[in-house]
């Protein structure tokens, strides 16, 4: 074999003695052991490395820590800038009235009349003024808006951030400043006020009454700055007084200044006042149509003119109108946007309020009475009586007698005493109808006539003929008097939904056929969503013969309210009329759901299940129907049913 030839070994010169690093390398290739030397310089060189290493590490934690460090300078900076920022943003968004001291001369301030006492006076009255004016208007929409933030200015020396903060919110908020002063005259006192816009007022009074002359003063200021406000409160004094020189004179100068405002630069500003205008109690419903309009071509999704337009349109009798209006508030109202264009004291009564209109007008009264209940436990203002609208939906789900008990809740009467003008008699007319105790409900709507006539200002005429009418009319005619029923249903309008609905079922009940039909049609024409008509129509048929056109009638009720119980319950007993318990079973089953606690519904279901055989079971849903509300006739044979099965 061949041996591997040594490698010849490098002559080391005096000044390089010591092997590197690449001799070792090769003496340990050539299988050759290290020397101590070569041991020395590997021991050295680990030790470089080491320190290497450490020094390399120390880099990299000297590196981490100053990133650390610019990191958390660059976070302060940043947090710096957004709270000056917040600060900045925060001042410039500040509103509210600030009042600083009045100037007085020494005799007023020894009768202790000094500048803040007077400041406090005057603060005081715009502070009533501000309580007493109730409007769904939100603060942020005017332009000097201090409802809520009145305050009297308290001087402070030195410099603190307070100061600093209120002096920027002076540079760049929207704050009203009040100045002014107080002085004695040779004929009482006279006090002059001074707004932050320039404008200055002067009154005088008797010296011996500041207050007087403070409330003068107030409702001044409250005119140049709050207009909208000022209009809303006169017309909100008007509304408690009795109709003659004074309220009319209230509603004058309430009406004068919405219309100045309808010539702003501001859509807002001309939008509330079409808004304020439309809902006016010496505007006619009539009238208030095309300014509700109006108004809605400057903001077509704007809630509250929506919710307004629908109230109007309902009560012209336009109801058609007041549901497609009522259903696009729950759009409008999905936007937080629109939302906002609501005080927030609102907010949560009106999405209620449109869901009830909306509920109403599709039949479905049991969640109309438990929104009208949540509409009233909201505690929040608004223009719609939550309570007596709660007492309609139960007597419209067959439960006159709740309106006794609610009365009795509510306290309506105080020591046994009827108000001299009852608002609950168009309600009891209506409890009583249901019951078919029609001269009690005439007797009811003929009081209130006689009651209300006299005392209606303008907009309540023009409801009267719309909502009153159509009902005494029909009431009228049930007790037998159709001339007295013809003559007063002609007086009503002809685009009233009621007034061409009762007009049918008059000239049906006057056995006029031909004007019945064309009513109830014009009626189904002017509410083609709304399914009261056409229950309505189906009654008509029903009571010629025709049971499969009832049916027919029913079912399209039933399309347009599928929570209405009533139309459910007459096709029931059209299919009894045809002999079909089953099907007749089902559709009384449908209508109980709707309406629980309705007496003639149970006494139906009753016979069904008796046609059946199923006496037990009949028997059950007789006494269930003693326990509800019954006409007399009804009554009557629910006693002769339940005595008959005692006897067997």
């Amino acid at each position: 074999m061949n041996e591997p030839k040594a490698r010849p070994r490098r002559k080391r010169t005096a000044a390089a003695t010591t092997p590197d690093a690449v001799e070792i390398a090769m003496d340990v290739a050539a299988g050759a052991a290290p020397s101590e030397a070569a041991m020395a310089v590997l021991r050295s060189h680990a030790r470089l490395l080491d320190h290497q290493g450490v020094l390399a590490r120390n880099e990299i934690f000297r590196n981490r820590i100053r990133s650390i460090r610019d990191i958390a300078i660059a976070a302060m900076v940043v947090a710096l800038v957004v709270a000056v920022g917040a600060v900045v943003w925060s001042a410039s968004r500040t509103t509210g009235l600030v009042i600083q001291p009045f100037s007085v001369p020494p005799e007023l301030v020894e009768d202790g009349l000094d500048g803040r006492a007077v400041a406090a006076l005057f603060q005081d009255e715009l502070v009533r003024l501000d309580a007493a004016t109730s409007s769904p208007r939100p603060a942020a929409s005017f332009r000097n808006d201090w409802s809520g933030a009145i305050s009297v200015e308290v001087e402070a020396g030195g410099l603190s951030l307070t100061g600093a903060y209120t002096a920027l919110t002076r540079w760049l908020g929207q704050e009203t400043f009040i100045s002014g002063g107080l002085s004695r005259t040779r004929d009482g006192l006279e006090l002059v006020v001074r707004t932050s816009d320039g404008r200055a007022i002067t009154v005088r009074g008797l010296p011996d009454r500041p207050d007087a002359l403070m409330k003068q003063a107030a409702e001044q200021v409250y005119e140049q700055t709050q207009p909208y406000r000022y209009s809303q409160y006169l017309r909100t004094s008007g509304q408690g007084l009795p109709d003659g020189p004074e309220q009319r004179a209230l509603y004058g100068r309430s009406r004068a200044i919405l219309t100045a405002l309808l010539d702003s630069r501001s859509q807002i500003e001309r939008l509330w006042a079409y808004n304020g205008l439309g809902v006016a109690r010496d505007t006619t419903t009539r009238d208030s149509i095309p300014i509700m309009e109006a108004a809605l071509e400057i903001d077509p999704d704007h809630p509250i003119v929506q919710v307004n337009l629908a109230d109007q349109c309902l009560f012209l009798g336009h109801a058609e109108a007041a549901l497609g209006h009522s259903q696009s508030v729950a759009v409008s109202w999905s936007n937080p946007r629109n939302r906002a264009k609501v005080s927030e004291d609102r907010q949560q009564r009106l999405p209620l309020v449109f869901a009830a209109r909306v509920a109403e007008l599709q039949g479905d009264w049991r969640q109309a009475q438990d929104l009208w209940t949540r509409v009233l436990n909201s505690g929040q203002p608004g223009t719609s009586n939550p309570r007596d609208l709660r007492m309609a939906a139960l007597i419209a789900l067959h439960q006159p007698s709740a309106l006794q008990r609610l009365i009795e809740d509510d306290a309506l009467r105080s020591a046994g005493r009827q108000p001299p003008r009852d608002p609950l008699l168009p309600l009891r007319a209506a409890a009583a109808a249901s019951l078919d105790q029609w001269p009690q409900a005439l007797a009811a709507l003929e009081a209130f006539e006689a009651e209300v006539a006299p005392t209606l200002d303008l907009r309540d005429r023009t409801d009267r003929m719309t909502f009153l009418w159509p009902r005494l009319a029909y009431a009228r005619a049930r007790t037998g008097d159709l001339a007295g029923a013809r003559t007063l249903i002609a007086a009503t309008p002809l685009d009233c939904y009621l007034c061409v609905r009762e007009r049918a079922r008059i000239a049906e009940l006057a056995g006029d056929r031909a004007a019945a039909d064309r009513w109830s049609a014009e009626a189904r024409r002017q509410g083609p969503s709304l399914p009261f008509a056409f229950a309505e129509r189906g009654q008509m048929l029903m009571a010629r013969g025709d049971i499969a056109g009832a049916i027919d009638f029913y079912e399209q009720a039933i399309e347009r309210g599928p929570r209405w119980a009533d139309p459910q319950k007459y096709w029931g007993d059209a299919l009894m009329a045809r002999g079909d318990a089953a099907g007749a079973i089902r559709k009384y089953r449908a209508a109980a759901d709707r309406a629980p606690r309705w007496g003639a519904l149970h006494l139906a279901w009753g016979r069904a299940l008796e046609a059946q055989g199923r006496r037990d079971q009949a028997r059950d849903k007789y006494t269930e129907a003693a326990r509800m509300d019954l006409s007399a006739a009804d009554r009557a044979e629910v006693v002769r049913r339940l005595g008959a099965r005692t006897q067997r």
